[in-house]
């Protein structure tokens, strides 16, 4: 069977650009462009079959192929992380704007470790530290370093506490924390249903990670005056981070930016002390 006719076969089951992250898995390959005349094995065509049925049941694509593609390469990833997504290659973007070479990273609440990885990848000299509470994560973590062939410091730990423990001093900051409040009618039933809640929700109204990382900028900005932190939040909580930021406008400016689709998607902090605009 060619891979037009198997695409015939199912063209009413699964999106087209579905069907041909399927056909590159089986592969083995990331080419943009496939063959349509190209013979399938027996093999092949069974496995598409398999992966099919769980796909028609809802399961994220990406879960079952085990691969996501972020910021140029191919990520492994399993249900305990979370499946990266467009926008937050702008914290990627964003931080290559930068002059990172031998900078100290820190991606707290990393997943996948896609984000850090994706600028070490970028920028070899940077002293990456990857950093996340759950342990299931830290292995796919492991994984993906071996996959690059990269080192990186990793901590299985809460939110800030490597920061604070650990004898490298940040230079940077990228954070994409859990931001979902509980029972929001905004998520995709999908995500809600497969993705790891710890990755998801937070608490006081998907503020928690927020307010902690304010409540501890003096102590973070103690490390390093030139301390840069970019962080993502959700598309409707502009509002509420402005509120609560405002107590520490005096001493630190922070700068909103949007996503692809124009949503108000990541922040960054820095020090007015570092311009010399505080009073």
């Amino acid at each position: 069977m060619q891979i037009k006719e198997l695409y015939n076969c199912v063209k009413k089951e699964i999106k087209k650009n579905d069907f041909f992250e399927i056909v590159r898995s089986l592969f083995k390959t990331t080419a943009v462009d496939i063959d349509f005349d190209t013979n399938l094995s027996s093999k092949n065509v069974k496995d598409f079959f398999f992966i099919l049925k769980q796909y028609k049941k809802g399961k994220p694509l990406a879960y079952l192929l085990k691969t996501k593609y972020f910021f140029e390469n191919e990520f492994y990833i399993n249900k305990n992380v979370l499946i990266p997504r467009n926008e937050t290659e702008l914290l990627v973007e964003e931080l290559l704007e930068y002059s990172l070479k031998n900078k100290v990273i820190y991606d707290i609440c990393c997943g996948s470790g896609c984000i850090g990885i994706s600028l070490k990848i970028k920028e070899p000299t940077i002293n990456l530290n990857l950093c996340d509470i759950s342990k299931k994560c830290i292995k796919v973590v492991k994984k993906n370093l071996k996959k690059f062939n990269l080192k990186a410091n990793i901590y299985c730990a809460n939110f800030l506490d490597p920061v604070f423990k650990n004898p490298f001093k940040p230079d940077f900051i990228v954070i994409n924390p859990p931001y979902i409040e509980e029972g929001d009618i905004n998520i995709d039933i999908k995500t809600l249903k497969h993705e790891p809640h710890l990755a998801l929700f937070a608490p006081n109204k998907g503020m928690h990670f927020y307010e902690t990382l304010f409540e501890n900028l003096i102590k973070l900005y103690s490390l390093n005056t030139k301390l840069i932190i970019m962080c993502e939040f959700g598309f409707n909580q502009k509002e509420q981070l402005e509120t609560i930021f405002k107590k520490y406008g005096v001493k630190y400016e922070i700068e909103f930016k949007q996503d692809y689709s124009h949503h108000w998607r990541y922040f960054i902090i820095k020090s007015k002390e570092l311009y010399g605009q505080t009073n």
